[in-house]
């Protein structure tokens, strides 16, 4: 093969520079991408025609209107949210007041037995409230909410048992402002009288651990033997004015 010479390689190059591109394959190519600009583009075209589209049908969505109709929701929710908070069951917006309470309690970080303690203590207060107010409506409602929050602890108490003194002493003063309601009887409600026997039994055990005097120990057989019989109210009552007062 013959060696090109510089010279002969610089003429060949400027011939190259003078050829010119068919005019039918200059308008093909360009026809070609413009095309493909044009599919590029369509799909925001597309987009933004019906985004026009939607909102010419929404003439509300200003933006100052937009604010408006945001500040008077908010505004609402808040009011609703403040009037379920005085709420009672088998009033209307109660179920307000149980996701309020529920997102509360969860946030503040409280384990789950704690969360149905407060459940459990606000629902026994609302007995008492609406007893005193003679709300007679709403007692059987109040009652079917303390006997599912019962039912509940007594399952997180049983899965997870716990010695702090301060814990079940609380449930058990819940459970005595519970039977000294006016008006209402729940020593027949299966779950509050399993709520009971589970509490008095961890007391009797914490009771047999500890450090007690001869009137407290004669009291803690008494205690013992109501627990056989079934008695448990009237045992948690003597541990709570007189062996732990």
């Amino acid at each position: 093969m013959a060696k090109i010479t510089e010279k002969q390689l610089i003429c060949q190059l400027k011939e190259l520079k003078e050829i010119k591109p068919r005019k039918e394959w200059a308008v093909l190519l360009k026809s070609q991408i413009l095309a493909e600009k044009a599919k590029i583009e369509a799909p925001q075209e597309t987009y933004k025609a019906k985004l026009a589209g939607l909102m010419s049908m929404f003439p509300v969505f200003t933006t100052r209107r937009l604010a408006y109709a945001l500040a008077v929701v908010l505004i609402l929710i808040v009011g609703v949210f403040s009037v379920a908070n005085y709420t009672v069951p088998g009033d209307l917006l109660f179920p307000v007041k149980k996701i309020a309470e529920q997102s509360q309690a969860a946030l503040s970080g409280k384990t789950i037995l704690n969360q149905d303690m407060t459940v459990f203590s606000n629902r026994v207060n609302d007995l008492a409230q609406i007893a005193k107010e003679g709300k007679t409506n709403n007692i059987p409602s109040v009652i079917s909410e303390i006997s599912a929050n019962a039912s509940q602890l007594v399952k997180n108490l049983k899965a997870n048992p716990i010695s702090d003194p301060n814990t079940i002493k609380e449930i058990a003063t819940s459970l005595k402002t519970l039977a000294d309601v006016l008006g209402t009887d729940l020593s027949t409600n299966n779950d509050v009288e399993n709520l009971y026997q589970t509490i008095v039994e961890s007391q009797i055990n914490d009771l047999r651990k500890a450090t007690l005097t001869d009137d407290q120990k004669a009291e803690l057989l008494q205690v013992e033997d109501l627990y056989n019989q079934g008695n448990y109210q009237e045992a948690l009552d003597i541990i709570l004015t007189q062996i732990n007062k």
